[in-house]
C-alpha cells in the first residue's frame, strides 16, 4: 500500500471488526473521571500564622526573663495582700511595666485561642481567616483587659483612696497576669491535641473562675466597711463581674460567625 503522505485514512481502511473498532477508539483520559479533590482542612495547631504568633510571645518574655523573675517574686503579694506598707505603692520600673505588659499579651493571646476553641470553627479551609479570627478574638481580649483596668481605676477612685486603689489596681494585674501563665498549658494541649479541646476548656474555665474569685476577694477586703456596704459590692459584680464576660462571650460568637 503507498505511503499517504498526508497521514489520512480511506474508507477501505476503516477498522471493521469488535476488536479493531475496539483497539482504534478514542478514550477520555484516565485523570479525568475519579472523585474531585477537596482541600485539607486546616486546624489551629497546624496553622503556620498561629504558630508564629506563639512563637513570637513567647521570644517575647524569653528576651525579658530576667526582670520576669523578678516579677513573679511580687506577682502572690500583689494578688493577695491588702497590707498598707510604703513600698507596695512605688511606681514600677519601665522594666518591670515592659514585662508585664509582655505577660498581659501572653494572657490576651491565651485567651484568644481559647475562645477560638471554643466559638469558632475546628477546621476552616482558609488558613487567613483562621488567622484573622485568632487576631480579633485576642484584641476582644485586650480590650476586656483594658475595660478592667478602666473599671477598677474608676471604683477606687469613686469609693476608696489612692492607697487602696493602688492595691486594687495591683491585684487586677497580678491576676491577669497570673491566668495567662496558667492558661498557657491547657492552650497549647488543646491546640495541639484537638481530642482534648473540650476537657482543656473546662480546666481553663476553673482557672478563669478562680483568678477571678482572688481578685474579687482583695476587692471585697479593701471595699467592706459595714454590713450596707454589701449591697455595692453586690451591684460592683452583677455589673463588673457577671454582665461584661457575657458580652464578651457574645461578641466573639459574632466574631467567629462572621469572620468563618
Amino acid at each position: 500500500m503507498t505511503q499517504n503522505p498526508f497521514n489520512t485514512c480511506h474508507e477501505e481502511e476503516a477498522p471493521t471488526s469488535a476488536a479493531d473498532r475496539e483497539t482504534y477508539a478514542s478514550h477520555a483520559p484516565s485523570w479525568t473521571s475519579g472523585k474531585e479533590g477537596v482541600e485539607r482542612p486546616v486546624t489551629p495547631g497546624a496553622d503556620s500564622g498561629i504558630l508564629a504568633l506563639l512563637v513570637g510571645v513567647i521570644a517575647l518574655v524569653g528576651l525579658n526573663m530576667g526582670h520576669v523573675r523578678r516579677v513573679f517574686r511580687t506577682l502572690p503579694q500583689d494578688l493577695l495582700s491588702v497590707r498598707r506598707r510604703a513600698n507596695l505603692f512605688d511606681e514600677h520600673t519601665a522594666n518591670e511595666t515592659r514585662v508585664i505588659v509582655v505577660l498581659l499579651l501572653v494572657t490576651c493571646v491565651m485567651e484568644g485561642l481559647l475562645l477560638f476553641m471554643c466559638l469558632g470553627s475546628a477546621t476552616i479551609h482558609d488558613p487567613g481567616k483562621m488567622l484573622t479570627t485568632v487576631g480579633l478574638l485576642t484584641a476582644l481580649g485586650g480590650a476586656y483587659y483594658l475595660f478592667q483596668l478602666a473599671a477598677c481605676a474608676t471604683v477606687g477612685y469613686v469609693f476608696t483612696d489612692s492607697v487602696s486603689a493602688s492595691l486594687w489596681r495591683r491585684g487586677l494585674n497580678a491576676s491577669q497576669v497570673m491566668l495567662g501563665l496558667s492558661l498557657t498549658i491547657p492552650t497549647l494541649v488543646a491546640l495541639f491535641y484537638p481530642e482534648t479541646a473540650p476537657r482543656m476548656l473546662v480546666a481553663a474555665a476553673a482557672l478563669y473562675l478562680t483568678s477571678r474569685i482572688c481578685y474579687i476577694s482583695k476587692g471585697f477586703r479593701i471595699f467592706y466597711i459595714n454590713f450596707p456596704s454589701l449591697l455595692y459590692f453586690i451591684l460592683y459584680l452583677c455589673t463588673l463581674e457577671i454582665i461584661p464576660p457575657v458580652i464578651l462571650c457574645l461578641t466573639a460568637s459574632e466574631i467567629c460567625v462572621k469572620v468563618q
